[in-house]
């Protein structure tokens, strides 16, 4: 089974994700695509959001992540990305060399995480298997950008990592695994971090079934689903609003229901360590 991983070199916490990845027992990509950032923000504003949304001690820690990272990414990538054979630096996978270069890695499952754009629908048809998404949020109640924040700041007591397959609308595939951290009582990085490494745990278990069975596993039932909506980056006014209610302790009301959803039963769990 050819995997094949389409990601970013933009993540912070990508060594977070696939150190879970490999420990959990991921096999390695037989290619990785690393592809141009699309969101840059100018490094004021960047500075200024993590310190909004952060706070001083988190964001600094998030700026030495990102730092490392990056490095990592640079000179040896191999290293964080589960020891991937093939690194591919691309523009973009829906065109030109980066198309020509994933249909000559001929994938059966291609993963995207943290992929800074979205795959047109002849991309999608190329894995014999399937595409499939490692989303930071519930879905379909949080698709687009930054779940985890959005999650936040609508007051869930429970947050989520989902793997889920990709199609043309961004986020809408059907749902394939779902775990779940707990974000009262923690800061929203290390919500992000717990987040990362339930990713990597589930997204090396769904490629494990895909290696034995040779499909993808069984989707979460759509009667699970919860009404959605797509969420784009916060503003500065957000995260503003964000940062006052966190410097007040105080949280929004919580959301009724406080049993995480998870899926599937006995694989995806709820990670209940506060830090």
């Amino acid at each position: 089974m050819r995997l094949v991983v389409a990601t970013t070199t933009d993540d912070p916490l990508a060594a977070v994700f696939w150190s879970a990845y490999a420990t959990a027992g991921g096999p390695a990509p037989a290619a990785v695509f690393l592809v141009r950032p699309r969101r840059v923000r100018p490094a004021w504003r960047r500075a200024v959001e993590g310190l909004l949304i952060f706070g001083v001690a988190d964001s600094l820690r998030s700026v030495r992540l990102a730092r490392r990272t990056a490095s990592a990414l640079a000179g040896a990538p191999e290293r964080v990305l589960a020891g991937a054979s093939a690194i591919h630096r691309v523009a973009t996978l829906n065109r030109g060399e980066g198309l020509a270069a994933l249909e000559r890695a001929a994938p059966d499952l291609l993963v995207s995480a943290g992929l800074p754009e979205i795959l047109k629908p002849h991309v999608l048809r190329l894995p014999a298997i399937g595409a499939v998404n490692v989303h930071n949020g519930r879905l379909p109640a949080y698709r687009g950008l930054f779940g985890t924040f959005w999650e936040a700041v609508h007051g869930e007591e429970w947050g989520y990592a989902s793997v889920h397959v990709m199609a043309p609308e961004v986020d809408a595939g059907p749902v394939l695994a779902q775990g779940a951290v707990r974000l009262a009582g923690r800061g929203l990085l290390d919500a992000l971090v717990a987040k990362k490494q339930q990713g990597g745990r589930l997204l090396a278990w769904l490629v494990r079934h895909v290696e034995r069975e040779g499909a993808l596993p069984a989707p979460r039932p759509a009667a699970q689903d919860t009404a959605g909506a797509y969420y784009g980056w916060p503003t500065l006014r957000d995260a503003g609003r964000f940062a006052l209610r966190r410097v007040r302790g105080r949280r929004a009301p919580a959301l009724a229901g406080s049993a995480p959803a998870l899926w599937p039963s006995g694989v995806a769990y709820a990670e209940d360590r506060r830090s």
